[in-house]
């Protein structure tokens, strides 16, 4: 037979495992965008990072840009990738028609209700 006390000491035992149990299970970072390795002498150290992905069914292409300071003269950047890849210098225009394209447009309206036309 099961006394207050037991109850209550075994209630007490499941809420703190819960309470662990959720904390094990929090979000974690996560980034796919590789890494920057230099000398371990010299550091260096991405404070902004920008990315277009652009999919056409068979081939991905993806445009980042990245600002980087330290004071590393030479880097490698690591980056995971499924398959051998061709990389290059992008354009930096692409981030400017990004903006474009998604800026937001002010339009006034005088009536509530929508009308046609």
């Amino acid at each position: 037979m099961r006394t207050p006390t037991t109850a209550r000491t075994l209630s007490v035992v499941l809420a703190l495992l819960g309470i662990q149990l959720t904390w094990l299970i929090s979000p974690a970072w996560a980034c796919g965008c590789g890494a920057m390795v230099v000398d371990p002498a010299q550091r260096i150290a991405v404070s902004n990072e920008r990315s277009v992905l652009r999919w056409d069914g068979r081939q991905e292409q993806i445009v980042m840009r990245l600002t980087v300071t330290g004071d590393a003269r030479n880097a490698a950047w690591i980056m995971p990738v499924p398959h051998r890849a061709t990389v290059r210098l992008g354009d930096p225009a692409v981030f400017d028609q990004l903006a474009r394209a998604v800026a937001p447009v002010h339009r006034t309206r005088s009536h509530f209700w929508p009308r046609n036309g």
